[in-house]
Parts: C-alpha cells; sequence; structure tokens
C-alpha cells in the first residue's frame, strides 16, 4: 500500500540529497580558494599589527611594536605545528563521519538529529503495514546519507578542513603569546621571557578539546573571521528559509560564507569608520569599559568571564585600524601603477562594452600586471576591492570616450555592485528577477547549474574540462549547454567563440602545463597582450558586437556558422593592418586632443551638443576595415554553403510578402523552407 509522503521523511530527503549535492560542488578547486584566503589573512595580520603599533609607537614606548613582534614570532615552528594539526585532523575527518560534522565548516554540515532513529524503528512497522511507499522513501534518503558520508565521495570538503585548521593552529598560537606576554607582564611589570614561554604552553592546551577541536570562543571569534564561518544574522534567516523550501539553496548555497566574505571586506575599506555600522566600527570608537565590553560581544567574547579581554580589545582594535592604514597605503602606492594601465578594476559599467573588451582586446578583469603576466587578484579579502577601485578609477581617467563623471551614478553603481554586492548572499536571487523582467539565460544557467551539481564530482569533472580546453565556448543559452561546458570531452564539442583578428579561439592556452596550473590555481595567469591590443583599448574604440545576423540582417547564423564566418574573418588577420593606424601622426594627435578634452572638463556640463568619439577618422577606419573583412568572409561562407544561401533568399522573399500583406504567401515560403530544410537531412543521414 502507498501513502502521501510524509513530511520528516521528505525533510531527510532533503538533507541526505544536499549532501551529496555539497560533495559533487565542492569536488574541484574551492579547498585552494579557501587556502588562498586564509593564507592572504593571516599574512595581512601581523602586517596590519605592526602598521598601527607603529604609528603610535612612541605614545606606548613602543610597548605595542614589541609585544605585535612576539605574537608573531616563531613562524616556521608554528606553520610546522598548523601543517601537522591540519594534515592529522583532515585524516579524522576523512575516516570518520561523526568528527567530519564536527570538523566541517557550518554552511557544509546537515546536523544528524533522532530523526533517523525514530525513521528506522518506523521501518518495521512499515513493514508490517505493507506501506512499500514509505519504506521506499526512507531508504532512497538512507543510502543518499550514505552516499553523502562515503569518504570516496566527500573528498572535496574534507580537503577544506585542511586549510582551516591550519588557521585554527596558526591563531591559537598567536592568542596563547598574547595572554601568557599579558600574564607575565601584568605580574611582573617586564617581559620575563622564560616564564613568557611556560606561560604560553599553558594557555594553548586550553584552546582545543581532545578531540582537535576549538573549545575557546576568542579562537573562534578570530579564527572563524579568517574562514568565513561566523555565526551570522542574515545568513541563518537565509539557511531558515532554503530549509523550509530546499529548492531555493540551489540560489543561496553558502549564504555564511558569502555573508562573512563582504563584511570582512566591508572592513579594509572607509565604511567602518561609520560610527556604530558594524563590530569594526563599535572596535575602533570603543574606549570606556561599557562600549570595550559591548564590542567584544559583537565578536561573541564575554568580556566579564575572559582572560585577558582588554589585551584581545587592543589587539583586535589594532587590526582594523591596521587594515585602513594598509588599504590607504596600498590606494596610494597602486594608483599611478595602475594609472600606468597595470591594475585593472571591474571593467566598463556598459555590459557590452565589457564584453567587446574582454572578447577582442583581452581586457580580463581584477587582474593586476606582474613581469608581464597578469594575474587574478580576486578572492582576497580587503586586496580585492581597494585595487578593484583604484583599477576602475584608472580605467574611467583614461577613457577617451567620455569624461570620467559623465554617467558617473552608473559607474559608480557598477564599481560597488562588482566589488562589494556581487559577493552577497542576495546575488543568488540575481536569476529569479532577471527572468521575471524576461532574460531566461540567468534562469537557464541556473537550472544548468542545478542539474550539473547532481552529477558526482561536477567541480572535479569542471576542473579537467578546463585543464583540457580553456577556450570560451559560443552557447546560445540552452541548458544543455551550459551543463556541457563545464565537462570534459562535451565541452571540446561545443562551438567556440572564434578572435576576429586572429582567427584562433578565444582565451585558449597553447601551452597545455600552463592550461593545466590555470585550471587547479586559485590564481589564473594570463599572457602579455600584444601591443596592438593595448592600442585599440587605450583608443577608446568599442570593438563590433557578436556577429549574430548577416550583413543584410536576414538571417541569424547559428553558432557553428558563427564560428566559421569569424574564423574566415580571423584568417585575414586584419591586426596587421593597425600598425599604420598606430604609427598616423594623424590619428596619435586626434587621440592626444581628445585625451586633453575629456581630461579639461570642457564638454562635461555642455548637454546640448555632444561631441561623439565615433565620429573620429581614426574609428571610421576601424570600422570598415572590419566591415571589408566581414563580407569578404560572407562571401566565402555562401560559396562554400549553398543552403545559407538559400535561407536568406527566402528570408527576404517572405519579408517582402508580409510587407505586401501576403500572409499566406508568406506562410508558404515558411513551410517549403522547412520542408526543403527536412529534405536535406533526411538525404545527408542516409
Amino acid at each position: 500500500m502507498i501513502k502521501s509522503p510524509d513530511p520528516k521523511q521528505l525533510n531527510l530527503f532533503a538533507r541526505s540529497a544536499w549532501s551529496v549535492i555539497y560533495n559533487n560542488v565542492l569536488s574541484g578547486i574551492s579547498a585552494f580558494r579557501a587556502g588562498v584566503g586564509n593564507t592572504a589573512q593571516l599574512i595581512l595580520k601581523p602586517i596590519t599589527g605592526f602598521l598601527r603599533h607603529g604609528f603610535w609607537s612612541l605614545g606606548d614606548d613602543f610597548q605595542g611594536l614589541k609585544r605585535t613582534i612576539y605574537y608573531n614570532g616563531a613562524v616556521f615552528e608554528t606553520n610546522r605545528r598548523a601543517l601537522n594539526d591540519a594534515f592529522q585532523m583532515m585524516k579524522k575527518a576523512h575516516k570518520d563521519p561523526e568528527m567530519m560534522l564536527k570538523a566541517y565548516r557550518k554552511d557544509f554540515v546537515f546536523k544528524g538529529d533522532k530523526a533517523w532513529d525514530i525513521m528506522e524503528d518506523m521501518r518495521t512497522l512499515w513493514e508490517a503495514e505493507g506501506n512499500t511507499g514509505k519504506i521506499l522513501q526512507y531508504d532512497i534518503a538512507r543510502g543518499l546519507k550514505q552516499l553523502g558520508a562515503h569518504p570516496a565521495m566527500r573528498y572535496g570538503m574534507t580537503a577544506m578542513v585542511f586549510p582551516d585548521v591550519f588557521t585554527s593552529t596558526h591563531l591559537a598560537h598567536y592568542l596563547s603569546r598574547v595572554r601568557a606576554y599579558d600574564d607575565v607582564f601584568s605580574e611582573f611589570g617586564f617581559a620575563d621571557w622564560k616564564k613568557i614561554h611556560l606561560a604560553e604552553k599553558k594557555h594553548y592546551t586550553k584552546f582545543f578539546d581532545n578531540n582537535g577541536l576549538i573549545k575557546d570562543n576568542v579562537l573562534r571569534s578570530v579564527a572563524g573571521e579568517v574562514q568565513l564561518n561566523l555565526d551570522d544574522g542574515l545568513a541563518n534567516w537565509l539557511n531558515k528559509g532554503t530549509t523550509a523550501y530546499p529548492a531555493t539553496k540551489f540560489m543561496l548555497m553558502f549564504p555564511r560564507t558569502a555573508s562573512n566574505y563582504i563584511k570582512n571586506s566591508l572592513s579594509w575599506t572607509p565604511i567602518s569608520v561609520i560610527p556604530g555600522i558594524n563590530k569594526y566600527s563599535k572596535t575602533l570608537y570603543a574606549r570606556t569599559d561599557d562600549q570595550i565590553a559591548k564590542a567584544l560581544a559583537e565578536h561573541g567574547i564575554d568580556m566579564a568571564t575572559t582572560p585577558n579581554a582588554k589585551i584581545i580589545f587592543e589587539n583586535l582594535r589594532a587590526e582594523y585600524t591596521g587594515r585602513l592604514m594598509f588599504s590607504g597605503m596600498l590606494s596610494m602606492t597602486l594608483y599611478n601603477y595602475a594609472m600606468a594601465g597595470n591594475i585593472r578594476g571591474n571593467g566598463h559599467y556598459n555590459a557590452s562594452r565589457r564584453t567587446k573588451e574582454r572578447d577582442q582586446f583581452g581586457y580580463q578583469p581584477k587582474t593586476i600586471n606582474i613581469g608581464g603576466k597578469w594575474v587574478s587578484y580576486k578572492g582576497i579579502p580587503g586586496v580585492e576591492q581597494v585595487l578593484s577601485i583604484i583599477g576602475d578609477m584608472a580605467y574611467y581617467s583614461n577613457d577617451v570616450d567620455e569624461h570620467t563623471l559623465t554617467s558617473w551614478n552608473s559607474k559608480l553603481t557598477w564599481t560597488i555592485a562588482s566589488s562589494f554586492l556581487n559577493e552577497t548572499p542576495l546575488q543568488g536571487l540575481e536569476p529569479l528577477i532577471a527572468a521575471t523582467n524576461g532574460d531566461m539565460s540567468g534562469w537557464n544557467r541556473l537550472i544548468a547549474n542545478s542539474l550539473r551539481s547532481t552529477i558526482p564530482a561536477s567541480g572535479g569533472l569542471g576542473v579537467l574540462s578546463n585543464a583540457i580546453t580553456s577556450s570560451q565556448k559560443d552557447l546560445e543559452g540552452e541548458i544543455h549547454e551550459y551543463i556541457a561546458n563545464r565537462l570534459p570531452i562535451a565541452s571540446s564539442y561545443l562551438p567556440e567563440r572564434i578572435d576576429i583578428w586572429t582567427g584562433e579561439p578565444l582565451n585558449d592556452i597553447d601551452n597545455p602545463i600552463l592550461r593545466g596550473l590555470n585550471a587547479i590555481s586559485p590564481f589564473q595567469v594570463s599572457g602579455t597582450a600584444e601591443p596592438w591590443r593595448i592600442w585599440l583599448l587605450e583608443s577608446g574604440w568599442d570593438g563590433i558586437s557578436m556577429l549574430k545576423k548577416d550583413s543584410t540582417g536576414s538571417y541569424s547564423y547559428t553558432a557553428k556558422e558563427r564560428e566559421l564566418i569569424n574564423q574566415y574573418i580571423g584568417e585575414q588577420q586584419m591586426y596587421k593592418k593597425l600598425k599604420r593606424l598606430m604609427n598616423s601622426s594623424a590619428y596619435k594627435e586626434d587621440l592626444k586632443q581628445l585625451k586633453i578634452l575629456r581630461s579639461s572638463n570642457a564638454d562635461l556640463f555642455n548637454d546640448k551638443i555632444e561631441l561623439k568619439t565615433k565620429m573620429l577618422p581614426l574609428y571610421k577606419e576601424l570600422d570598415q576595415i572590419v566591415r571589408n573583412a566581414q563580407l569578404i568572409a560572407e562571401q566565402r561562407l555562401l560559396t562554400e554553403r549553398p543552403d545559407v544561401v538559400s535561407t536568406i533568399r527566402a528570408q527576404q522573399h517572405a519579408n517582402f510578402k508580409m510587407k505586401q500583406g501576403d500572409v499566406k504567401g508568406a506562410s508558404q515560403i515558411q513551410k517549403n523552407t522547412l520542408d526543403k530544410q527536412k529534405l536535406l537531412q533526411y538525404g545527408g543521414s542516409r
């Protein structure tokens, strides 16, 4: 007898299914990315401490600086212990599912409860009743639970334990030194190093339980911020919603990690100076005992019961002050480097131009030029936000198409959204919002990613696919295309986006070793752009849009045909014609005068007469070069593909009929064309 699904069983089924999905999603390079983020913050921690204490050292007779040097000492020994602890805990989590639940990040864990025991007892009753439906539901849920807990399936989540435990051990040593120094100095009035080292060992033993898990609230708070694993009001609220409606979890998969990332990133910006806006601001402004207690409470630290609370607070304030100093120094130091075109931000605020610059000029957002190679800085809290903002400022300052303050609201909105808001949990709702406005591409991509997450080790398969082929694919927005694009072998059969200047696939890396390293590395490295690409980008010419139709506008190219015609255009090597334009003294003077005009503010408030950059002779000639190449490529395509010629003529004929009001005639042309296509397909398949 089959009955309706039991809500408790459905809840267990959802939890079990999601444990499997998380294993699949995190089977790629998530652990490497986490390691980069954690390591970057551990490196920046002593730097921010030195900055703050170094600046104010005269006021406390260098005591703060001396403490900071001691706190961050014994680096090699600390790293050795941290590496050993991380490896041991990772082995425990790999072997023991119970330890797994305790060691994994909160976003990845679906806590076990007594419901499984109850349902196991109920299974006996269902067997007696002959309730096959509920038995089947429970067995499937239990099977998924066992699959999700299998060591071989959860290697991605287990790998995440390594950087997190490394961080915890590292910071435990740091905090044990903080407390030891404060204990000895408070009691004896000077640094007795023998007593300090003994006190350090005593304090360290209090941070972890017998299983190696954190039991100290201060360490949990300090490490949790680095690991992006702190309890968060927004994340908790979203988790309740996704638990009630499991399907929404695909849009809000890691809310705690994302929410912590955005808060951490904001602490490096002047936003944290706004009084009372967050825990960083409250810590910076706290002076009285009551204010200090409230600031510590924001960190989950009880001032009344926590040993050495005052010195812990002072170090937190020093670190947060140092963050602002670091980001300020970073901005001042690197702004000129960005103005020279060596730091790239989020790209142009206009999505169409942003795509053209990426595809035709090799512009990779959020990268910095290091030794002639463009290296991604995305994913490093603080650094990403600061560099992307100054990169945008430099980009718009050098833009000859319009003045810096023109469309300032669009520029500011895009910079803030891309630097900060794109990392928030609510960004996951974007496909749903776009779908309500008729844009289904994001929705199809969401469905594709959701389906792909059910494929075993899908994250690892995506890495392997990138190692095999790194070129961009020409996708029509279909769900199956998005899935195939992240699967090895299958992605190689998708139409490629072709560089119209060279005829080579876009973003393709010839060196298989570098392609493989990029696939597994969280830091993407791209080669040096050719001089002519840099010139095109700096010239202000906005490139051409993707060729979706033929030059007559009658026929829409398929992805395969578009790949072919772009290849024909690229084979003409248009870039060779740019050398003459680059060396033209007349064009150089035109661009020079245009840059002077944009920087002089002369046209800023004149909204009556618009000076259009596209009207310059240089841009006209660039357009003509591309247009001629397109016509030559089209002629070749039409010669080799008579079926395309027939379709274009039929479309033109149908358009003529519709203009005459002859709907039946146009419909007959449509039917005849369809019949001919079917006949050709049938003949080709025989």
